[in-house]
């Protein structure tokens, strides 16, 4: 508002008009009193309510005659239902000071001759451009024209009326005033609004950059008070998102300030003002605003929540509110609705950023967030992260519903929570895993397995759960939140190894563990890319009664980088976890049907290549066409082709291995079962796998002589391999004595270090030509 704007009219009893004099010259301060008579205004009359404020004039002259010949032709006049306060200056340097001093002055009338001839004019100069007041309107009143002359005078000064005294009559002087006092009213009308628009606006612009709907409710306040010229008062109540420990029930105070300061986090329903509670239910069922006593309610919904602020005016300010103070308030309620979606919005996608809206932790992405600045904030602290998943979890989705599945995800959360201390922060950061950090005393993994002791009810289901810790301290694992959940993970997965609801810290061995394993899996890759450091080696197949050579099975070798020998036991079952066994095996059958079939040509025609197949292979839907590829490719017959299995693959999809094994059966390739007896299927499900072959496993051979469990065991194969009309292999003979016992219980086909060591195709070679030279001589 500025320097000269008019107060808020508001409405107070019949009052007289004062008219304050100031001793200019050689009187004291005189005051002039004008009853204002009854009936002159019907609005007001004997009903108690107020009259409208007066219009403040001021009359600069420095001639006493003229003030009191102004007051007098003034006394009793209203101007639209208002009357007059007359203020009085006797030289331009005193009107100067009560016009710097004084707000609401709507009309100056001003003698051009006062201290100077032109005096006035300098005061007109003075207060548009040093004051600042534009919207007071200005009355030149002179008795010695000469020294203005008037065209030019209203055409360079910003006035309204240029009058020689004589002209002002009490008729002339009352309309000049009128006209004056509305193009006054006029311009303060357009300046408050345009200030009040500006607010607005600023305010608008201010919060429309907010995302947060706690700063946004507090900066709304603020902006109010600043609009209507008052302390903040107030509060905002709001639709507040439902967490695991509140469930979204209604209107609560999100912000408060002034009397209403104590308000904050409380339940509109518990706020004990009955009548505030039905004007705010007003409010919204109206979604507009509302102005009821000394508050003015505005609703701020229309996104996916209700809003409505409450604001009061105070007694004095609700009874001066004025046309243009609520269509300000209205228009910023607008700009509010809109700006309120977008916090909301904002705030919605934060949530769903950095929270998992089932259970309302924090996600992975907040998690690591909140971590990391810990870590900065309590370096060398003891502190520790543990991961958390629930046992077989999968298997209660797959059986009871994916509803059922998340409702148990809540109630784990919400155990979880309970097990540990609020220091402590819990996140769900995938499917059934959560996270903890916090102080290593606060997460105690005994007591979150016994939280986990009794079951939980979900639609209608009593179920037990396990839950399974990976746990790793901060000064076990160096680096960000990034490493800490790595590390945490491994001593997870070492946890899931345990079976049930274990517990496992991490530890450095299982960091390098996994670091040998990884650079082992690189080193693969690149081998199978390049053939580089890959080989076979074959072992002879013999017939032991006889000495002929049956066969040979194919072994992979692989010599690393570092010319290291890297045992199959360990790259194997890396190359089937992480799918490279399928092209590495292709590999194998190919090099080795390529061997055999150079073999024949050298004229052993009847030799036969075992070759290992990992069930892995079989998962692959063209495994069996690849296979009859490659044996077509190499131009060898499919009968001298043995596929070596073990037992595991009855474990697998039986309907799809059995019809990848009888498709390569119906073209001729036989199978044999390797390792028999070691394995943890039942003979049931051996029995289903049209295998022709079964080869007693090494470690029933090594002791066939001396004890009578292995001896039993490897009779046992050979009784079952002859009542189903399969042939018979004994793996690792090492002595003429195991030889004779396996002759003795009728099984004839042998390999191992007695008849030959897995050997290179050329030392391989080599033996066949040391044979040869042996049998001839």
């Amino acid at each position: 508002m500025t320097r000269n704007s008019a107060q808020p009219r508001v409405f107070a009893p019949d009052m007289t008009a004062s008219v304050t004099s100031n001793p200019g010259k050689d009187n004291d301060t005189v005051v002039f009193a004008a009853e204002l008579g009854k009936g002159v205004d019907d609005a007001a009359e004997g009903s108690g309510n107020p009259s409208i404020q007066p219009w403040r004039i001021l009359i600069a002259d420095d001639d006493e005659e003229v003030h009191r010949a102004t007051a007098f032709a003034l006394r009793g006049v209203k101007i639209d239902g208002a009357s007059l306060e007359l203020l009085h200056a006797y030289s331009a340097a005193e009107a100067a000071t009560m016009l710097a001093s004084q707000e609401g002055i709507a009309v100056a009338m001003l003698d051009v001759v006062m201290e100077t001839t032109d005096a006035g004019l300098t005061l007109v100069d003075s207060i548009r451009n040093q004051l600042g007041l534009k919207t007071l309107r200005i009355v030149l009143r002179t008795g010695q024209p000469g020294y203005a002359p008037e065209l030019e005078v209203i055409q360079r000064y910003d006035i309204n009326d240029y009058r020689t005294k004589s002209e002002l009559t009490q008729t002339r002087l009352i309309t000049t005033l009128t006209s004056a006092v509305r193009a006054y009213a006029q311009l303060d009308h357009i300046e408050r609004t345009n200030q009040g628009l500006g607010k607005v606006s600023r305010a608008s612009n201010s919060m429309f950059r907010i995302r947060s709907a706690t700063e946004f409710s507090n900066q709304l306040l603020s902006h109010l008070g600043n609009l209507l010229g008052v302390p903040p008062s107030g509060f905002v109540c709001v639709d507040l998102p439902a967490t695991l420990e509140r469930a979204t029930t209604g209107l609560s105070v999100l912000n408060a300030v002034g009397d209403y300061a104590g308000l904050v986090g409380i339940k509109l329903d518990k706020v004990a003002d009955v009548d505030l509670q039905r004007a705010i239910s007003r409010c919204v069922a109206s979604r507009v605003t509302v102005f009821e006593g000394t508050r003015c309610f505005i609703w701020m919904g229309g996104g996916t929540r209700d809003a409505v602020v409450v604001f009061d005016l105070g007694r004095e300010v609700s009874q001066s509110v004025s046309d243009i103070s609520r269509r300000l308030i209205e228009i910023l309620a607008t700009n509010l609705t809109v700006g309120f979606e977008n916090v909301d919005l904002f705030e919605r996608l934060d949530f769903f950023a950095f929270f998992d809206p089932l259970t309302h932790l924090p996600n992975r992405t907040r998690f690591l967030s909140d971590v990391d600045q810990d870590l900065f904030a309590r370096a060398g602290s003891s502190r520790c992260l543990a991961l958390a998943d629930i046992v077989r979890f999968s298997d209660i989705n797959d059986a009871l519903g994916h509803r059922c599945g998340d409702t148990l995800l809540i109630g784990v959360s919400k155990r979880l929570r309970a097990a540990i201390g609020p220091e402590v922060i819990c996140a769900r950061i995938s499917g059934d895993v959560f996270a903890l950090f916090g102080p290593e005393s606060a997460i105690d993994p005994a007591a979150v397995r016994r939280a986990f002791e009794s079951p939980f009810f979900v639609h209608g289901h009593a179920l037990s759960v396990q839950i399974r810790l990976g746990i790793v301290r901060v000064a076990d694992s160096r680096g960000s939140a990034v490493e800490l959940v790595r590390s945490a993970n491994l001593a997870l997965n070492q946890a899931r190894q345990s079976g049930g609801g274990a517990w496992s810290y991490f530890t450095r061995a299982l960091s390098e563990d996994v670091q040998s394993r990884v650079s082992m899996l690189h080193s693969l890759r690149a081998a199978i890319d390049f053939k580089r450091g890959l080989s076979l080696a074959y072992q002879p197949l013999v017939n032991a009664r006889t000495g002929e050579l049956v066969g040979a099975e194919a072994l992979l070798r692989w010599r690393n980088d570092f010319g290291e020998s890297v045992p199959p036991l360990r790259f194997i079952p890396l190359a089937e976890r992480t799918g490279l066994i399928n092209e590495l095996g292709l590999w194998v059958i190919e090099t080795a049907l390529d061997r055999l079939a150079s073999w024949r040509t050298q004229g052993l025609r009847d030799m036969v290549m075992s070759i290992n197949v990992s069930s892995v292979q079989f998962r692959a839907e063209d495994f069996a066409i690849q296979v009859k590829r490659l044996i077509d490719l190499c131009d060898v017959p499919a009968g001298s082709v043995t596929l070596e299995i073990t037992e595991s693959i009855a474990l697998e999809d039986h309907a799809h291995v059995m019809a990848q094994i009888e498709d390569l059966r119906r073209w001729g390739v036989r199978f044999a079962i390797d390792d028999f007896g070691t394995g943890f299927s039942s003979l049931s499900q051996i029995a289903r796998l049209p295998a022709d072959q079964l080869k007693i496993d090494r470690a029933f051979v090594e002791n066939i002589c001396n004890s009578t469990a292995d001896h039993s065991i490897a009779a046992t194969v050979v009784m079952l391999a002859q009542g189903r009309g399969l042939g018979m292999v004994a793996e690792g003979v090492e002595t003429e004595a195991q030889k004779e016992a396996l002759l003795a219980l009728g099984c004839e086909k042998m390999q191992g270090y007695l008849f030959g060591r897995p050997m290179s195709v050329e030392q391989f070679d080599s033996w066949l030509r040391e044979r040869r030279s042996a049998a001839a001589s």
